[in-house]
């Protein structure tokens, strides 16, 4: 990781050098790794501003308000067939389940509401592996794999659905497996005795896709229903919608576990021409993405993974193995590949799925559950907590959430037929993420740093820092070389703090890092910490681990039992370093791994955008008023003031200089004066970067806005 040094005035010239800040022009004690650059989705209203980016209007139908997921299973009571969560299910009881799903959705935002009749929709279901190749991993530890691939009776029962409520003109079954191109086609194994499309599966009926289509080419309808294989379909290269998601100064790792495909360290550039793709994807209309409940060593594959199918591996010269989407991290990949065409609907089943090192050398699980949604962001969190996975522990999540398409928030996720925890089922998670441990998730990201000093040999000896078990510091803090930086990185591998990086690779050295850790209760859990090579830590005023050996840096090498306090919790590392490498990494978790629930990591100082009503607000306007900000310009939170004369609806948003909302700080009914914070983060929790923005009041007709202006 690397800081960025940059000095700014506040004169009068601070607004318009703001416009042309990027990201690297964070201030001195910030270090910063990762940022969406890319412009959000339409899904709010933006203000009205020239030469706003457009991505494929229509296709991601998001909406206003919050988003509905529906989620069936097969012990519903309305079912006429109802049945336990973990048997095989016959073809009729599976097609109640997914109607009972589709049925659920009345958001307005249903898959009868976002597909039209003269729509082309493309189907993007699974098959990565099949039965028909005896030699792929679908035939792993000598026995069948059906959790591996979309259950080929969702399909179906999706494709009828369709046909009846809406009969869009067109619908094509696509897939690009890596393992299973068309029969006949280049590269097509020739121990293989059937392609995806044309072998059978006992679990699923004994269905092919090609008997699929027969079906429907019997029937009297309109609607064309077909197949598309994109591994041979005719491809564009095009620039990736919105921009990919960059990593900035992220240093290479190469611990055991540490993921591959990062740029040149300290690069900020990459893909800037975009991916081949398919033109079946870049031309439909409206993409379905159907996904089965798998676990990978991220956490979970599921809607939005599924897109890592689409990549036209071909124009690459590569076969079919879908290695380009790995640069620059496999999950950036694919939320890139995501950008071409966001599905317009997202169904998740859980009929044949894959737990533990999957997706296709795991173990086979029957979970009789359907989640369904628009929004494919809080669709892939529903099913996630049916799954026994905390959705803020997933990193591909938050990267979807912060380029716009879709609520991480589960508290403004409405779940419609049952709440998924009534049907949760704790998948076993991979052991390829944690070092010695299961899954590791999205720990803490955010610290305040400081060092390096003298006397990494002593770290049980008093440190440069007194009062250690007391210490609350802030950014900018202390004198000499005791200054707190803060630090803040994204993407999976970024988990590591590589203080090394920040501040020097130098020997027998010490360096202290700092957070605090909210939690909305009192509760037990564990830290799960990696280091190199000493280490001490401090949970509030006592000392929750020490150890003064050498030690090698694996993610979640020790599983430490601590007690969160309700509220603020205060954590400091001092990290000893000898003759190594100066890097830690820690999460705060359950005993499966699974972040605590009602926890978030923030920094002193920083507020939740709580809304506080002001008793000093003197004489009411006769209108709304958007009072103003202060302080501006601000870093790293400023507070909104407005007043209202009389009870109404209220909504006070943040606005990029594209003109698209990042944030919502109040949205509900008030009258009075109130004053509220922003932090200067967007809603996927991500740091604005330097610039200016709006702050807009709306009631009723009524709208203001003002200007602020962040520094960083």
């Amino acid at each position: 990781m690397v800081a960025w040094k940059r000095k700014a005035s506040l004169g009068c010239v601070i607004v318009v050098a703001l416009i042309g800040w990027d990201l690297y022009s964070h201030q001195v004690s910030t270090v910063f790794v990762g940022r969406a650059i890319s412009a959000q989705l339409a899904q709010d209203e933006p203000l009205q501003m020239d030469n706003l980016p457009v991505l494929r209007p229509g296709t991601l139908t998001l909406g206003e308000g919050n988003p509905t997921v529906a989620l069936a299973a097969s012990i519903d009571e309305s079912l006429s067939q109802p049945a336990p969560l973990d048997v095989s299910l016959s073809s009729a009881q599976v097609d109640a389940v997914v109607r009972r799903a589709l049925d659920l959705d009345q958001s307005g935002r249903s898959l009868r509401d976002v597909i039209g009749a003269d729509d082309w929709v493309l189907l993007k279901v699974n098959s990565v592996t099949n039965r028909g190749n005896l030699q792929s991993s679908y035939y792993h530890n000598n026995f069948e794999h059906p959790g591996q691939i979309t259950d080929l009776r969702v399909v179906k029962s999706t494709i009828q659905y369709l046909i009846e409520h809406v009969g869009p003109r067109r619908i094509t079954i696509a897939e690009g497996g890596a393992d299973s191109p068309r029969k006949g086609s280049p590269g097509f194994p020739s121990n293989a005795t059937e392609d995806s499309w044309s072998v059978t599966y006992p679990e699923f009926d004994d269905l092919s896709y090609l008997k699929i289509l027969e079906e429907f080419a019997a029937m009297d309808i309109s609607t064309v229903v077909d197949t598309a294989d994109l591994n041979d379909a005719p491809f564009r290269r095009e620039p990736i919608p919105g921009g990919p998601i960059q990593r900035l100064g992220v240093v290479r790792l190469r611990y055991t576990g540490a993921q591959f495909g990062f740029h040149v360290a300290g690069t900020g550039s990459f893909r800037p021409e975009g991916f081949y793709m398919p033109e079946p994807l870049l031309d439909a209309d409206k993409v379905v993405s159907m996904a089965a409940m798998k676990t990978t060593i991220y956490g979970t594959t599921l809607g939005i993974k599924n897109y890592v199918g689409t990549l036209a591996s071909r124009a690459y010269g590569d076969g079919t193995s879908k290695a380009q989407h790995y640069q620059n991290n496999p999950e950036h990949g694919y939320v890139d590949l995501f950008s071409y065409n966001p599905a317009a609907y997202t169904i998740i089943e859980g009929f044949w799925g894959t737990e533990g090192n999957g997706p296709q050398t795991g173990l086979n699980v029957q979970h009789n559950v359907v989640v369904v949604g628009a929004d494919p962001v809080a669709t892939e969190a529903t099913a996630n907590v049916v799954m026994g996975f905390n959705p803020l522990d997933l990193e591909a999540l938050y990267l979807a959430a912060a380029k716009g398409f879709g609520t991480l928030d589960r508290n403004k996720i409405e779940v419609v037929g049952r709440p998924p925890e009534s049907v949760q089922r704790n998948f076993i998670k991979s052991k390829g993420g944690g070092g010695n441990g299961a899954f590791y998730g999205r720990g803490i990201r955010r610290w305040l740093v400081a060092g390096p000093f003298v006397g990494g040999d002593e770290i049980d000896q008093p440190g440069p820092l007194a009062d250690e078990e007391n210490v609350i510091p802030r950014e900018g803090d202390g004198s000499g070389d005791l200054i707190w930086q803060k630090v803040e990185h994204l993407g999976y591998s970024a988990e590591v703090l590589d203080l090394g990086a920040i501040n020097g690779e130098e020997k027998n050295i010490i360096n202290y890092a700092f957070t605090l850790v909210h939690s909305d209760r009192e509760q037990e859990g564990f830290l799960w910490l990696g280091y190199d090579e000493r280490i001490k830590v401090w949970l509030n005023d006592e000392v929750a681990f020490e150890r003064n050996r050498l030690a090698r840096f694996g993610l979640a090498q020790r599983k430490v039992p601590i007690r969160l306090q309700q509220g603020e919790n205060r954590l400091l590392f001092k990290i000893g370093n000898f003759n190594g490498e100066t890097v830690m990494a820690a999460h705060v978790v359950d005993e499966d791994g699974d972040r605590l629930p009602g926890i978030e990591f923030l920094l002193p100082g920083e507020v939740n955008t709580a809304i506080v009503e002001l008793a000093d607000a003197g004489v009411l306007p006769t209108t709304a008023e958007l009072i103003g900000n202060y302080p501006n310009p601000f870093n790293p939170s400023t507070h909104l003031r407005f007043a209202l004369p009389q009870a109404a609806a209220v909504r006070l948003d943040i606005y990029d200089g594209l003109g698209q909302r990042i944030r919502t700080l109040v949205d509900g009914q008030l009258a009075g004066g109130y004053q509220t914070v922003w932090d200067g983060r967007n809603r996927a929790g991500f740091n604005a970067a330097s610039g200016v923005y709006y702050a807009r009041l709306q009631v009723g007709d009524f709208q203001q806005t003002k200007a602020l202006a962040l520094i960083r």
